[in-house]
C-alpha cells in the first residue's frame, strides 16, 4: 500500500506541476501584445487611398449624337468639346426642361462607393438667376416625370454653381439614410418627391439609391429659355472608413 501511495502521490505531484506550468505559458503570451506599442509592434498597416473611379468622361462619344441622354422639351441635347475635353451639352427649351438617362448608370449606386462626382458648368442667358442650386437626381420607373418617386440633391449655398465661371465638381453621398434624415454633406443635401413623413421619406430614399431606374438633370432656373448646361467627369468615390 506505502509503495502505491508514493505513486498516487507523485502522479497527482506531476499533474499540480504540468497544470500550473500550463498557467505560466498562458501568462506569457498574453502578456507579449500587452507589451507592444503601435510603434514597435513589427507589423506592416495597408494604408487606405482613396480614390475616385472614372465612370464616363464621353471621350469615347461621337460628337454630335446624345447617346443614351433624353432631352424633356430641350433646344438641344448632345455631345460636344468644350475646354479640350469633350462633355455632355444641354440647353434649355420651353417649359419644365429636363434631361436624363436610364440606361448607362447602375441601378445600385449605393454599392458604387461613397460619392459621385461630377462637373458642372452654367450659363444663365438673360434673365435667369446667376446661380444656380441644382445638382443631379434619381428616379424611378420609365422617365424622371412619371416616376412614383424621385430624389434630387440640391445645392447648399455655399456651394452654388455661379454663371460663367468654369466647370464646378460637386460631390454627392451615395450613402444610405439612417433614422430619419436623409444623407447630406458639405455640398448640398438629398430630398425626396413625393415626401411624407421623415421614416417614409428614408425608407423610400434607400430603396431608390439601391434600384434607381436612372439620373437626372434639372435644366430650368429661370422663366427665359436661354440657360445652357455641361456636364463631365463622372466617377464613383471609394472612401477609407472612419477611424
Amino acid at each position: 500500500m506505502n509503495a502505491i501511495n508514493r505513486i498516487m502521490k507523485n502522479r497527482d505531484l506531476k499533474s499540480r506541476f504540468f497544470a500550473e506550468l500550463k498557467l505560466v505559458l498562458l501568462a506569457l503570451i498574453l502578456s507579449i501584445p500587452l507589451s507592444c506599442s503601435d510603434e514597435g509592434c513589427d507589423y506592416d498597416v495597408i494604408p487606405c487611398t482613396e480614390s475616385c473611379d472614372v465612370f464616363e468622361d464621353f471621350e469615347d462619344k461621337i460628337l454630335g449624337t446624345q447617346g443614351n441622354w433624353i432631352g424633356i422639351t430641350t433646344n438641344n441635347v448632345e455631345f460636344q468639346t468644350r475646354g479640350g475635353s469633350q462633355v455632355l451639352y444641354v440647353q434649355d427649351g420651353s417649359g419644365g426642361t429636363i434631361a436624363y438617362n436610364g440606361v448607362d448608370f447602375p441601378s445600385d449606386l449605393n454599392a458604387q462607393g461613397c460619392e459621385l462626382n461630377l462637373d458642372i458648368e452654367y450659363l444663365s442667358g438673360g434673365s435667369n438667376g446667376n446661380t444656380t442650386d441644382n445638382g443631379i437626381g434619381v428616379y424611378s420607373d420609365t422617365d424622371p416625370l412619371s416616376a412614383a418617386v424621385r430624389a434630387f440633391f440640391v445645392l447648399n449655398a455655399s456651394n452654388l454653381i455661379v454663371s460663367g465661371n468654369a466647370p464646378t465638381t460637386i460631390q454627392v453621398p451615395l450613402d444610405l439614410a439612417s433614422g430619419v434624415v436623409l444623407p447630406s454633406n458639405s455640398f448640398g443635401t438629398w430630398v425626396i418627391s413625393p415626401s411624407t413623413t421623415p421614416a417614409a421619406d428614408v425608407a423610400s430614399f434607400n430603396t431608390l439609391i439601391q434600384n434607381a431606374q436612372g439620373v437626372y438633370f434639372a435644366i430650368d432656373e429661370g422663366s427665359n429659355p436661354a440657360e445652357q448646361w455641361w456636364f463631365d467627369n463622372f466617377c464613383f468615390k471609394q472612401c477609407c472608413p472612419i477611424q
